[in-house]
């Protein structure tokens, strides 16, 4: 740029509008971002300063003979910022990312160095590059905006505003004809230029052709395009369970969801055609996405059929909770990890404290929502909710009470709860509300866990939890062991004052594993009259000839494992194919194994199979869950048919997606895991392992114990954590909450007892209200005669009626006596 620049006519005004215009443009996206109302007329000044200002130097431009030309990049930024501050008034561009306002502005300022013939052998041409580059974006506002430039026209004669609808068109013109009048000037500019200009259509274009490869994929699975003549499953499921999940294929699904799509840049649209589907993740105007739209054949999916595939595909799950308020703005910005390993009972309590924060200068009230995956057989057992600096516990009721309460007190009242319910796939959600900037909340949550015993060692996994803006979170995580002390964590702890400590950022996937030890047999607790004995779980072969063998194949399987099952040659095996069971053996295995290499989770007929019939499966973490399937004529069958058949699963992967979860959770069949070796033997000696079962006794198969009620007798004693009892709770309530849906005394016997071990299960869940006069009028009975909520700090046993009789006793006895001495000492 020339020397003296600053000293032109109108430079110093130019560059005084400009930052004042972006002054006012920040404030009022910022007001947007924060949902501080009236924040947003604040671009009512920008859009006046800048009508006057382009006024004004338009006239010089036109009329100045060359004498103001200097200022046309000045005017065009100061038009965009007009623009953009037109745009949070009338919301043509919804929600632009970042990228789009920084791309937007690299172009206008490398206008001032072309405009006023900037010189330089290394930096010129690479200018001439970046505003080729970036100039594609002002070419995408210029084609979305064609259908309202009509509109524009009289928004110009009307108010000055519709000004603003022609500028991208204006730009483009203009700019083209002065890169057009100079390049006969320099050819080599215009080559930089326009060679920046293609790669970003080409870049476009790349992107639009890997995401019509994704496209293509998913119609090829909708039922119209294949002669799949299973109607049991609903069509969006067939395109969940071939969806491996990537990038391109999860822009697709949110597509009108999460991403804006204008369908046609030359159809009028409206200025309210954007729509509000209900997915609590920010709608978004993405240029390339939108582009990219417009080549893509339309998905035969419905809004909420997408919606499903992103819960069972994408852990999108939380994103789809019902939200009574915002959650916007809302980070997560403490977090304390504290473990407990009861290493003699194969137990573990994990306790998380979480501070959650509005940012800075966030408005209204925001709730909460957190999502915590457990490990298999992990129940919660406790929630406190500080209110006013004063630590407010849970109290447990039925699910549906609770539920009513916070529907209630969130939804009409906007005053303090927390909740904390249970999800199937043994995921809990927990609820906190209200958060403000002036008001920001702690709550604690904590979950008993059965650590995993697999050959000779035991391992606690940590837990896997979301919410909002955990990345950031200063953690501390503290890890305790009760009993034996040796252990190796994959997590790098350093022992201060006795504790094993670590600080990070965010929440990390570790775990910790331990020698296995058999220590946990002699240990028990009591509970009112009964004692909670941990024993050996009885595992068991039993003959079991199978009426036919299924092997359920997807993409989980290895050729190999198929193959080594096909060498017994004492059975035959079957696999559905087509919705109908087809032989399967050595001489088509291999053509029957490529059918099913993109079938990312399976959903096998069960109610198709014959009785005692063997299964077996190998399945990855995701798939659908009952919920996604409540409506499908396929649950209802599994439902109706399949427990009567004695129906034996073997899973051979080390991990269990939501669906099987549930089958198992639910006993719907007898249900294996174990490794390929272990059932090559079952098959071939015609067995099945199961664990034994008893009236009086809950199995943790995870760990290898079982947990026995007996009657208490003079001999006992309690040496064991609390958590056995409420381990054997939610077992109990487990096993039996299926068969007593409709059964109301004893769906309240099986509530009694969760409420006794202070669990939360399909039945039950945990709430902390504001006062004790909330509880009453909700209908919600305080904890009386329970364990209560768990603590790190405390897992002996609690004093019984009895108990608390006599400490009733000694305490009026002790304050007898002390004012009779005081009345003495007064004589």
């Amino acid at each position: 740029m020339k020397k003296g620049f600053l000293n032109k006519k109108g430079v110093y005004i130019s560059i005084a509008v400009t930052i004042l215009s972006v002054c006012f443009l920040m404030i009022a996206l910022l007001g947007v971002h924060l949902d501080i109302q009236g924040m947003e007329s604040v671009c009512f000044l920008a859009i006046i300063i800048e009508i006057v200002y382009g006024v004004y130097f338009i006239f010089k431009i036109l009329y100045g003979r060359g004498t103001y030309n200097h200022i046309i990049p000045f005017l065009f930024l100061n038009w965009f910022i007009g623009c953009f501050s037109a745009n949070v008034l009338i919301c043509i561009f919804e929600n632009l990312p970042v990228w789009v306002y920084i791309i937007t502005f690299v172009f206008c300022l490398s206008n001032f160095l072309i405009y006023n013939d900037y010189k330089h052998r290394a930096l010129t041409p690479i200018i001439y590059f970046v505003n080729g580059l970036t100039f594609l974006m002002i070419v995408y506002f210029m084609f979305y905006l064609i259908p309202l430039m009509p509109l524009s026209f009289i928004g110009v004669l009307a108010i000055g505003l519709g000004f603003y609808g022609l500028v991208p068109a204006i730009v483009c013109f203009w700019h083209i004809q002065k890169l057009f009048n100079t390049s006969h000037i320099d050819k080599k500019n215009m080559l930089q230029f326009t060679s920046g200009f293609l790669l970003g259509v080409v870049g476009i274009v790349t992107f639009v052709a890997l995401l019509t490869i994704e496209n293509t994929k998913i119609n090829s699975h909708l039922i119209t395009k294949s002669f799949d003549t299973d109607t049991d499953l609903p069509n969006y499921i067939k395109v969940s369970q071939n969806l491996k999940p990537n990038f391109f294929n999860e822009i697709l699904l949110k597509k009108g969801i999460v991403y804006i799509e204008s369908g046609s840049f030359f159809e009028f649209r409206g200025l309210d055609g954007l729509g509000n589907k209900q997915f609590n993740e920010r709608k978004t105007h993405n240029p390339i996405v939108n582009i990219a739209y417009l080549f893509l054949d339309e998905l035969s999916l419905s809004a909420d059929d997408r919606i499903n595939i992103l819960k069972s595909n994408f852990d999108k799950r939380l994103e789809t909770e019902e939200q009574l308020w915002s959650g916007k703005d809302l980070v997560t910005k403490n977090i304390k990890e504290d473990v407990k390993i009861y290493a003699n009972e194969r137990l573990a309590y994990t306790e998380i404290t979480m501070d959650v924060v509005c940012e800075e200068d966030s408005w209204g009230n925001k709730e909460a929502i957190y999502s915590f995956q457990l490990p298999e057989g992990s129940v919660a057992t406790s929630l406190s909710l500080w209110v006013n600096g004063v630590e407010r516990k849970g109290v447990l009721t039925t699910k549906e009470k609770a539920k009513a309460a916070y529907q209630q007190i969130v939804g009409v009242e906007a005053r303090d709860p927390s909740l904390m319910q249970w999800k199937e796939g043994n995921r809990v959600v927990v609820r906190v509300f209200p958060i403000t900037r002036e008001l920001p909340r702690t709550f604690k949550c904590g979950f008993t866990t059965p650590l995993k015993v697999f050959d000779s060692k035991m391992t606690y996994s940590s837990l896997n939890i979301k919410g909002p803006n955990i990345s950031n979170a200063e953690t501390l995580s503290r890890i305790q062991i009760v009993g034996d002390n040796t252990f190796e964590t994959s997590k790098d702890f350093e022992l201060v004052n006795n504790f094993h400590i670590n600080k990070s950022k965010g929440l990390d996937e570790w775990e910790t594993v331990l020698p296995l030890n058999n220590k946990a047999f002699d240990n028990s607790f009591i509970w009112k009259d009964k004692i909670y004995n941990l024993k050996k779980v009885q595992k068991e072969r039993i003959s079991f000839v199978p009426e036919m063998i299924v092997l359920d194949l997807n993409s989980n399987w290895e050729k190999n494992d198929l193959e080594m099952i096909l060498n017994n040659i004492n059975h035959k095996y079957y696999a559905f194919l087509n919705n109908e069971l087809r032989e399967i053996n050595k001489e088509n295995y291999e053509v029957v194994f490529d059918q099913f290499q993109s079938l990312q989770y399976s959903l096998p007929p069960l109610y198709k199979l014959k009785d005692n019939s063997l299964l077996v499966t190998k399945c990855g973490t995701f798939s659908a869950n009952f919920e996604e399937l409540e409506e499908s004529n396929y649950l209802k069958k599994v439902k109706a048919k399949t427990k009567q058949k004695n129906i034996k699963v073997i899973s051979i992967s080390n991990e269990i997606n939501p669906f099987w979860q549930t089958i198992k959770e639910q006993k719907y069949v007898g249900f294996l895991q174990t490794d390929l070796s272990n059932c090559l033997d079952l098959i071939a000696k015609n067995q099945f392992e199961e664990f034994e079962k008893k009236e009086n006794e809950v199995n943790l198969e995870v760990a290898n114990v079982a947990i026995e009620e007996n009657p208490l007798a003079d001999n006992s004693k309690s040496n064991g954590s609390n958590h056995i009892f409420r381990m054997y709770a939610f077992g109990k309530v487990l096993d039996e909450q299926v068969n007593i849906q409709s059964d109301s005394l004893a769906n309240n016997k099986f509530v009694d007892l969760a409420k006794e071990a202070n669990v939360v299960t399909p039945i039950s869940s945990l709430i902390v209200l504001e006062t004790d006069q909330d509880y009453e009028n909700n209908g919600i009975e305080k904890n009386v005669n329970t364990l209560g909520n768990a603590s790190i700090n405390n897992d002996g046993a609690v004093p019984e009626p009895y108990e608390w009789a006599l400490i009733g006793v000694l305490a009026l006895t002790l304050l007898y006596y002390y004012n009779r001495q005081k009345k003495n000492s007064v004589a």
